[in-house]
């Protein structure tokens, strides 16, 4: 009985009993990257390593003395006048260059209008409308009824006449006189009743037409 008790006493598992705290050397090799033990080190560290960790420049200013800068660093004053407004006020004496040779011409330069186109002398009323035999009608834009066609891949030209009234054969009469052209270069078109000239006459039967007053 008493061996039986002896035996009962005596742990069953004495591994399982809490074991101690480990050496700081076990773990500081795993912890020296963590940042909770940062400010630790720091304030174990020692107040000249701390100063060797700030910025050198900011030691050097907060040791400086108050008299630095000295005089020899310091910047010029700004200008009181601009040197823009000094250039513009005093601007550079212009240069002379030999002229061109006499014999070198200048070219004229082109006229952005035209030259006015002298006016014909009037005619009397008798010769201007509305006393003629035939009479041109405008057309709604207040323009002459004058046109430049082609025919034949462009190897017929002639000029059209629309709109006119009376007697189509004394216009024809006309401009045949007008410009100079023979009986078969200026015909009236028996379909249309348009005047057909041979030929591309427009500016200078628009303006037989103005001096006539149509």
């Amino acid at each position: 009985m008493a061996a039986a008790a002896a035996a009962a006493a005596t742990p069953i598992m004495p591994f399982l009993r809490p074991s101690a705290l480990p050496r700081p050397a076990t773990f500081r090799h795993f912890l020296r990257f963590s940042t909770t033990t940062r400010p630790c080190q720091a304030a174990q560290s020692s107040p000249s390593t701390a100063s060797q960790d700030q910025d050198p420049n900011l030691l050097a200013s907060l040791k400086a003395s108050p008299t630095y800068p000295p005089p020899s660093m310091n910047s010029l004053p700004r200008p009181k006048e601009s040197r823009a407004s000094h250039r513009a006020n005093h601007p550079r004496t212009t240069r002379t260059y030999p002229t061109r040779h006499p014999t070198h011409t200048t070219i004229p330069s082109p006229r952005l209008t035209p030259e006015p186109i002298p006016s014909p002398p009037a005619l009397e009323p008798t010769h201007c409308a509305p006393n003629l035999s035939y009479f041109v009608t405008r057309t709604a834009n207040n323009e002459l009824p004058i046109y430049n066609l082609r025919k034949r891949g462009g190897n017929l030209l002639f000029t059209r006449v629309k709109k006119v009234d009376g007697r189509r054969e004394d216009l024809c009469e006309a401009l045949r006189a007008k410009l100079g052209l023979r009986r078969d270069e200026v015909q009236v078109n028996p379909v249309t009743g348009h005047v057909v000239v041979r030929g591309h006459w427009r500016g200078q039967v628009e303006r037989f037409l103005r001096e006539r007053l149509f």
